[in-house]
């Protein structure tokens, strides 16, 4: 098993209004720190697929999924890098009639997927764990897809009150990923989700275009979000060190459910926020990953 990192662990939200490290600098970054593997933001599919394949040789790291919204042209990219999976970073949906809606369009995505061998995902957060008629949201979004993957963020469903190695077995040969992320508290799925009838029009990231802002306002963008939301976010803020005293996920025991499955899940760590400094923190991520999961 190989150890991966999302390309949004260098930079964060940062990443969307062009700021931090360029792709090449993360790629390189990445290595050093032990991980053989990245997945992408959708925003990382503006550099030409030559560049990226040059940046990731030169780095000796590879390709294995996107952070996207479905659609055949990046289905088509991702398939040139090699890669394994496109993954939707969240999609609002409410009831169980909009989970199915959300599942039969993502079925369609499927069907395009399936002769570049590309899976396509889901990756949740807390909400999608939400109750309705008796299921989460995600588990009615996954019974109306078969043909759909789940990447499960494990800190995520511990903070919403699921327990990974339940949902992983319950789903066997249906996780074609997992995200690393600790966690040592449990919030609950929260508050009804946002409805798609709240979306007016088709979804747009609140991104759109900024990166042609300039730089100064692209800043003050960030710091006016950081002083808004990051800080006093507590699904967020919760995170610990890996395989911490207070932690509440067994990461060997989500590797035994994993193992059940007839293919390997790929795991990628991805960290918001860092109980020590960023570097040190992804890298104490990857030695323990090594010396305590990997086979």
């Amino acid at each position: 098993m190989k150890v991966n990192i999302g390309t949004y662990s260098f930079g964060g939200i940062a990443s969307f209004l062009g700021l931090g490290p360029t792709l090449e600098e993360k790629f390189r970054l990445a290595r050093s720190l032990g991980y053989t593997g990245i997945e992408l933001l959708a925003g990382d599919l503006d550099n030409s697929t030559e560049d990226i394949l040059k940046w990731a040789k030169e780095a000796g790291v590879e390709i294995l999924s996107v952070h996207a919204m479905p659609s055949k042209e990046i289905i088509e990219k991702m398939a040139d890098l090699g890669a394994k999976a496109v993954i939707c970073a969240g999609t609002p949906f409410a009831t169980e009639e909009e989970a199915k809606e959300v599942a039969a369009e993502f079925e369609e995505y499927a069907k395009i997927a399936e002769p570049y061998g590309i899976k396509i995902g889901y990756h949740n957060h807390s909400w999608e764990f939400y109750m309705v008629n008796g299921k989460s949201l995600l588990e009615h979004l996954l019974d109306n897809a078969p043909h759909i993957y789940s990447q499960l963020d494990c800190g995520w469903a511990m903070n919403a009150g699921m327990y990974p190695p339940y949902f992983i077995r319950k789903y066997k040969d249906r996780i074609v990923a997992i995200h690393v992320k600790e966690n040592d508290k449990v919030h609950g799925p929260g508050s009804r989700p946002r409805s798609r009838a709240d979306e007016a029009g088709p979804r747009k990231s609140p991104f759109d275009g900024v990166k042609e802002k300039p730089l100064e306002e692209r800043q003050k963008i960030y710091e006016d979000f950081l002083a808004h939301v990051g800080p006093v976010n507590p699904e967020i803020a919760c995170q610990c060190p890996i395989a911490d005293e207070h932690s509440n996920l067994d990461w060997k025991e989500i590797k035994k459910a994993l193992d059940e499955q007839s293919f390997e899940a790929f795991w990628v760590v991805e960290r918001e926020y860092f109980y020590t400094d960023h570097d040190e923190c992804l890298r104490q991520d990857c030695a323990w990953l090594m010396e305590n999961i990997t086979d």
